[in-house]
């Protein structure tokens, strides 16, 4: 972090890096504010609370993520080459974040009693995700049917799956295993 960083950045950058890797609610606003190096009044001017900074994190995560999926499947030629190249890049940002597993999943796990606003941000996540993986599926496909959908559904709850169990395991076999999976499933359909 730069000392050039603005607060707000700063609190944001800190909170981020200290949520994935010690948990939200193990993460208090003064460890914020004193690894940020900002006064508790900046929190308030451009947050207003330890709720909104998760906001913001889980807006900024969906933001990398997404940036960081496309630039994998971007640079692949057909639809199934950029869907294997969903579970590349989920191995690659899984070894890369020393197993921790997927933000949303461990800011929901820890959040009984979400509030909507984050609870709404978790799931809008996901379902970008369940909708980019259907999309690369139909093109494959080439079809327009019910089946699509079953599809789709199936090879991103394998890939769910895989991040869960790769969590667990500190390891990527459950992405590779998934990918497996993924070309078996779609060499028979």
């Amino acid at each position: 972090m730069s000392k050039e960083t603005g607060p707000k950045d700063r609190i944001l950058e800190t909170a981020s890096r200290l949520f994935y890797k010690q948990g939200y609610n193990n993460t208090g606003i003064n460890q914020i504010l004193d690894e940020a190096k900002v006064a508790k009044a900046s929190l308030y001017q451009h947050f207003g609370s330890k709720e909104d900074v998760g906001l913001e994190y889980l807006k900024a995560a969906r933001i990398e993520w997404f940036q960081g999926l496309d630039k994998w499947t971007g640079s692949k030629g057909t639809p199934l080459q950029k869907l294997y190249a969903c579970f590349d890049f989920l191995e690659y940002a899984l070894r890369n974040n020393e197993f921790r597993g997927c933000k949303f999943i461990n800011m929901l796990s820890e959040l009984a009693d979400a509030g909507p606003a984050m609870l709404k941000q978790i799931v809008e996540h996901k379902a970008k995700l369940r909708d980019y993986i259907k999309t690369f599926v139909k093109d494959a496909m080439m079809e327009d049917s019910a089946r699509i959908e079953t599809m789709g559904d199936s090879i991103y709850l394998l890939f769910e799956g895989a991040i869960v169990e790769s969590k667990i395991y500190k390891d990527a076999w459950p992405v590779k295993s998934a990918k497996k999976m993924v070309k078996m499933i779609l060499e028979e359909a």
